[in-house]
Parts: structure tokens; C-alpha cells; sequence
């Protein structure tokens, strides 16, 4: 039976402004997203080295952008506890090199210091986007 709202759905203000500075990431908006963001924030994601810095997720959205669109995502879980928000999802992404329909089931978990993301950690199987 479909629900309107999962039950493992929790807002909070930690997981507005998550959400708020992927939208501005989304949207290239970078000078904005960084109002969001610690000066020295790690960013990695699945197995990949880790970036550090707004530039760091930049040159990371520049490579991934080469090879897939970000199509939204449906949240399975949202929640914070702490300085730490967690956030289950299923990314949608259409890849560039064969117009495929990709579903990447992520786990994202935002630590926040000072009020900004300090530590930024996606467990996600990015090997897909390559084909």
C-alpha cells in the first residue's frame, strides 16, 4: 500500500539544510552551496579517493556529470541524530553513453561542525556509470 511519507521520513533542520545545499549542488550554484559547507569538508564517495573542499566536490560533480544525469532521488530514510545526519536513498541517473535508466542505492551521512558539513560520505557502487 503506498504511503504519502515513509515512516522512517524525520525533518529536521540539519536535514533541510542538507537537502537545501544538494539542490544548490545540483544546480552548479557553488558560491551558494558553500554556505553550507566547512572550508576543509572531506567528501568521498563509495570507493573512490577523497576530496576535500567546495573545489574537491566540484571536480568530483565535473567527472560524474561526464558520464551520467542526476534524475532525483526517492529518500527511503532521513533522519539526524546529533551533528550527524543520515540519508538512504535510491539516486536516479540516466548514463550518457547509452541513454540507460540507472538505480544506485545510496546511504549518505552528513557530519556537521559549527553548523556547516564537515565530513560528507556516500556509499553508493558508482562503477555503473562507466557501463
Amino acid at each position: 500500500m503506498p504511503r504519502d511519507k515513509p515512516d522512517k521520513i524525520e525533518d529536521s533542520p540539519l536535514t533541510e539544510s542538507v537537502e537545501a545545499m544538494e539542490m544548490l549542488i545540483a544546480q552548479q550554484a557553488w558560491q551558494e552551496a558553500a554556505g553550507y559547507i566547512s572550508e576543509d569538508i572531506l567528501y568521498k564517495v563509495g570507493g573512490r579517493s577523497p576530496v576535500y573542499g567546495v573545489s574537491g566536490i566540484r571536480d568530483y560533480m565535473n567527472w560524474q556529470n561526464a558520464l551520467v544525469h542526476w534524475d532525483g532521488h526517492d529518500i527511503r530514510m532521513k533522519f539526524s541524530r546529533g551533528d550527524t545526519v543520515v540519508i538512504e536513498a535510491d539516486s536516479k541517473f540516466t548514463r550518457l553513453a547509452d541513454s540507460a535508466q540507472l538505480v544506485v542505492p545510496c546511504t549518505d551521512i552528513y557530519t556537521f561542525r559549527d553548523g556547516r558539513i564537515a565530513d560528507w560520505r556516500v556509499y553508493a557502487d558508482t562503477s555503473v556509470f562507466s557501463g
